[in-house]
């Protein structure tokens, strides 16, 4: 689409150029052929070489547009109105000096000045706009005040591993994920990917991804998808870079990405970490009620766990699989993975 508006620019500016130009162009030579001698004619010899000319340069123009469309996408709303606001205050200052400047009657002045300074004052007024907004809102207490009570969480981008792992719908649910939930397009061509796998493990992963996805946004009005790729990276670089760029915070289950955002400087919310945070907390000598499950891997042991995952080694427990008892915890070690809790059987009284 944006192909063919540019070439209908170039053919529109052509014709202009053509329509006013070419009766200059006539006027240079002798005994030139009638037909040359309408407006109809100039505009289309205008639009057609004008086109042939510069055709050349459309990828480039696309290219550019593409990278500007791309950067106000990642900008701050406030940041593209106040920066629009810093212009149009340049093109009145530079309308106001042009005015005063034609008092002058210089034709070479008069012509040429006008243009230099909307080009100038303009790019000068957006700049100051765009980076300088912030510092004029530090400046004005009532302002400052209201912008930060009008300010939003940053917006959350979700990774694939975050998506598979699930828990981050009672999250969302429960309301203690504020602001805008982000699903990158490569996150989600990502889970198209695994669930498209010949693995069935990985398949199954990936459909499971899909499912929890078309869940977490019927759970939220928040959620949504946004359409960015850098195709250059990988998926883990292009998450990193998006939230970088948007002073984003990245949600994940992922430990190395984890450590990743935080050497580079970037908020991350790791659910195992929330997860962690949340649960129960047992010290020696309490009590727990414990379906043992299965044999453990030393000796005797029974193996139990709690509602949260956590694993519950019993002591002598190898003989109670398949029942439910009383056991008093006697100590807890806590290891990458998570917590493990070593029992004994309470002896009924």
């Amino acid at each position: 689409m944006l192909k063919y508006l540019l070439y209908a620019w170039f053919i529109i500016i052509g014709a202009t150029l053509g329509i006013y130009g070419a009766p200059f162009i006539v006027e240079m030579f002798d005994n030139v052929p009638g037909i040359f001698d309408n407006v109809l004619v100039h505009g289309v010899v205008g639009a057609v070489v004008f086109t042939l000319a510069l055709y050349w340069t459309i990828p480039y123009l696309i290219r550019w547009i593409r990278a500007i469309e791309e950067s106000l996408i990642k900008s701050n709303v406030m940041d593209i109105v106040f920066a629009s606001l810093g212009m149009i205050i340049g093109l009145l200052l530079a309308v106001l000096i042009s005015f005063l400047i034609s008092m002058i009657e210089i034709p070479l002045i008069n012509n040429v000045v006008p243009f230099i300074l909307a080009i100038v004052l303009g790019y000068l007024g957006f700049q100051l706009g765009h980076k300088k907004f912030n510092e004029a809102f530090s400046q004005l207490p009532l302002l400052n005040r209201i912008q930060r009570q009008t300010s939003h969480s940053p917006t959350k981008y979700l990774d694939t591993s975050a998506i598979i792992d699930g828990r981050i719908i009672d999250v969302v649910k429960t309301g203690f994920l504020e602001g805008d939930i982000v699903v990158p397009q490569f996150v989600l061509d990502e889970l198209q990917l695994i669930a498209d796998a010949t693995d069935s493990v990985k398949r199954d992963k990936g459909q499971r991804g899909l499912d929890l996805l078309s869940e977490l946004r019927q759970a939220s009005d928040n959620v949504s998808i946004l359409d960015i790729d850098y195709k250059e990276l990988d998926v883990d670089a292009q998450l990193i870079k998006l939230a970088k760029d948007n002073q984003g915070v990245v949600v994940t289950t992922d430990y190395n990405l984890n450590k990743v955002c935080q050497v580079q400087g970037i908020k991350v919310l790791n659910v195992n970490e929330l997860s962690d945070a949340v649960r129960m907390m047992i010290t020696q000598g309490d009590v727990l009620d414990i379906f043992v499950s299965r044999v453990g891997k030393e000796e005797g042991q029974g193996v139990g766990y709690l509602d949260d995952g956590t694993m519950v080694v019993v002591e002598g427990g190898k003989h109670l699989v398949n029942a439910q008892i009383k056991a008093e915890v006697k100590s807890v070690l806590q290891t990458n993975s998570g917590r493990i809790i070593f029992t004994k059987q309470v002896e009924a009284s």
